[in-house]
């Protein structure tokens, strides 16, 4: 998943409903609530946008209702062709028709889990654009709730080409992009409020939150448009070596006496882009790996592990799980070194000895098993949580979010930000 589209947030309003047969009138030419499609078609001067009309779908919306209509283009964000769109044609505060252009993006982790969207629970971006594709503003939903809005990043600004984009990171309101169903990257910011739901208000026309009063449930989705099936999840460095036995690899510590020993715990995190905290990036979705060193002046032992999926494909976001030597042949952008005791180092090493029996991509993924491993032997790790659309009040340990903070302690001796390779493990003892 190489690409220089970003990984990281949030968004509007109208999605999914992928039946119909209950949405669509059996004659839609017949006017309904004063909005028929003939008038929604009359009104359209703009001939080069292939509408599937023929789909159409009328949803009786109060107090405005409104005509769906799907148009090809897929959207991508974090290089992944997961959206869709669709205009919506309704009548504004003057009793002209009017239009916005939707492109709707479920949340990756989201589609991967669920296989398919439904309304009662979309979690998403849907972006509303206006009828020259400016954007006007967004929503994030979280379970079919609104959690958070988008807003452009610079009114003014016209699309760039998406070999042009580069990451832009700030606080607060955080700027992200992705790329449009033309082909443009677009530039937005984006505010995630995870626990207290937004009352976004309502309005009519640009500028405003809802050309419709109400807050819908979830984007409805109709009109010929639909998402595109769930993507594979993202290769994980190093997932296709096979699993170790952990308690061979930590019983070579055995070898070396506690006492007048030296021990020391390295946290490795190869970021998915580094010097972002985007989620996704060149590096894929990145890697968190643990290394454990004994020395006593005479012999060093050090073994470097990591947690991972024992499974393909989509099984792999819930799995059984599997510790892989990372030993060697893995490069990491960022790094921390502790020193610690002897008790707190066996008790590192008897965490590693019997991991966790399942992995899970955001309950318990390798960042989750470092940081447990880490708060076994009294350890505090910089701070590994991430937001997680689909899981926005239940933050997920991630490389990034852990390579970020590690950044932050730029000068301490214990961290290098300059990178490497992760030195080879001495590997089992019987």
């Amino acid at each position: 998943m190489k690409t220089k589209t970003s990984y990281f947030t949030l968004l509007l309003f109208l999605l999914l409903a992928c039946r119909k047969e209950t949405r669509q009138p059996e004659e839609t030419t017949t006017a309904t609530a004063s909005l028929s499609l003939e008038q929604v078609k009359a009104s359209q001067t703009d001939t080069t946008r292939h509408l599937y009309w023929d789909k159409a779908t009328y949803i009786a919306a109060k107090p405005k209702p409104y005509w769906l209509v799907g148009f090809p283009g897929r959207p991508r964000f974090d290089s992944l062709g997961l959206g869709y769109r669709a205009m919506i044609f309704y009548k504004n505060k003057d009793g002209k028709i009017d239009s916005r252009i939707l492109e709707i993006i479920p949340d990756v982790i989201y589609l991967q889990r669920k296989k398919q969207i439904s309304q009662a629970d979309f979690t998403g971006r849907v972006f509303t654009y206006d009828s020259t594709y400016r954007l006007l503003y967004g929503r994030i939903y979280i379970t079919g709730k609104i959690a958070g809005e988008i807003r452009p990043a610079n009114p003014a600004a016209k699309p760039v080409k998406a070999d042009r984009l580069e990451p832009v990171v700030t606080c607060g309101w955080t700027d992200n992009n992705y790329v449009d169903g033309d082909g443009n990257a677009v530039i937005y910011s984006e505010r995630l409020c995870a626990v207290n739901f937004l009352d976004m208000g309502s309005g009519d026309g640009p500028g405003s939150p809802d050309p419709f009063s109400g807050q819908p449930a979830a984007p409805t989705v109709g009109g010929g448009a639909a998402p595109a099936s769930a993507p594979e999840p993202s290769n994980l460095p190093d997932e296709n070596k096979s699993g170790i036995n952990p308690k061979d690899f930590m019983k070579c510590f055995q070898n070396i006496p506690d006492n007048g020993a030296t021990m020391k715990i390295t946290i490795y995190v190869q970021e998915p882009w580094p010097g972002t905290t985007f989620n996704v990036g060149p590096n894929s979705v990145g890697h968190t790996a643990v290394s454990l060193t004994k020395s006593n002046g005479r012999t060093s032992i050090t073994q470097t592990v990591g947690f991972y999926p024992d499974a393909t494909g989509l099984d792999k976001m819930h799995a059984p799980s599997k510790i892989v030597d990372n030993g060697g042949d893995l490069e990491y952008n960022v790094s921390i070194s502790y020193t610690v005791t002897a008790e707190n180092f066996n008790k590192i090493v008897n965490y590693i000895s019997n991991p966790p029996a399942t992995y899970d991509i955001t309950e318990f993924n390798c960042t989750s098993f470092v940081n447990s491993a880490c708060l076994a032997g009294n350890v505090i790790i910089p701070n590994p949580f991430a937001y997680s659309s689909l899981y926005p009040a239940h933050p997920v340990p991630a490389p990034a979010a852990l390579g970020s903070s590690i950044v932050q302690q730029k000068g301490d001796p214990n961290v290098n930000t300059t990178g490497g390779n992760i030195p080879l493990s001495h590997g089992p003892c019987n």
